[in-house]
């Protein structure tokens, strides 16, 4: 199974929201990162289909999916940011909804549906109205109906938004365990969320694919820029002045212990530490990202 991507491009008027985009994909759970504005909807609107783009193509085990039309469409789950739910509907009312949509048997929509929601927690609510459920329940019944018809191509646009600590695990391991034989992408600003189950990152930023590597390569290549000191608090200028300043915590009373990205030693007294995802993201995105 392979996705391909070639030389993808697409403009809004003037604007150029993605620019020659090519990236190959097997089967896995690739993390898609970057900024607002980076190209991130574009891409997966285009994939989806609801997006023509300007130039390029996208091709499924060789065949150009335009050209597949709705047999490529039946194979790929899509998982929105925004939750576009019919509040009315119960939830079990909605997901066989979703799978008449997709045209599946009622027989094997209903098994279907009992293994979504079960995957999701939420086979004690399926009774129930989704105007009735909290923001975290919305977001996994979104989940449940992307995986419904056991999609070949898997798409999820912030999956853990909403979640706590606990369900966002839950999710994250069950995204790793359907993804064993699927092509997964998964667009999220949580970067913790693809740290442990991507097998590779793909960095995006102003329309362009910057890198494609694992976490671990890119976690290797900032080793010696990761720096801890603990400062005065009138020190913290001459922190910011030396590098990229990524978390600050108080020590005590004037005091602060400082994580900083360097490309070299920081003049005053510091330790280095093992470089971590979010330092990635800083060290990619830190200047563009900023509030």
């Amino acid at each position: 199974m392979e996705l391909t991507f070639d030389a993808l491009s697409k403009n809004y008027g003037k604007k150029q929201a993605l620019i020659g985009f090519s990236a190959e994909l097997t089967g896995g759970i690739y993390g898609l990162l970057g900024p607002n504005g980076a190209g991130k909807s574009t891409l997966m609107n285009i994939l989806t289909g609801n997006l023509r783009q300007t130039a390029g193509e996208i091709r499924f085990n060789g065949a150009e999916i335009r050209s597949l039309g709705a047999a490529f469409r039946g194979r790929v789950g899509y998982m929105p940011q925004q939750q576009t739910l019919y509040p009315g509907f119960t939830v079990e009312r909605f997901l066989f909804y979703m799978a008449s949509l997709r045209g599946m048997k009622r027989g094997d929509a209903a098994a279907r549906i009992d293994w979504a929601l079960g995957a999701v927690g939420l086979s004690d609510v399926r009774g129930k109205t989704i105007r009735s459920l909290s923001g975290g329940m919305k977001q996994r019944l979104l989940l449940a109906q992307a995986i419904l018809d056991e999609p070949d191509i898997l798409i999820l646009d912030e999956p853990t938004a909403g979640l706590d600590p606990r369900q966002r695990i839950a999710v994250r391991n069950l995204i790793a365990e359907i993804a064993l034989q699927k092509i997964v992408i998964v667009s999220t600003h949580v970067v913790p969320d693809v740290e442990y189950v991507a097998s590779e990152l793909l960095l995006l930023s102003e329309g362009r694919l910057l890198r494609k590597a694992s976490p671990a390569e890119l976690t290797h290549e900032l080793a010696g820029q990761v720096w801890e000191a603990e400062l005065a608090e009138s020190e913290l200028p001459a922190a910011q002045a030396a590098g990229t300043v990524c978390g600050i915590a108080r020590v005590d009373a004037g005091h602060i212990r400082v994580r900083l990205l360097a490309e070299k030693q920081p003049p005053f007294a510091c330790r280095p530490l093992a470089p971590e995802l979010e330092d990635v993201y800083l060290h990619y995105f830190g200047a563009e990202d900023a509030l």
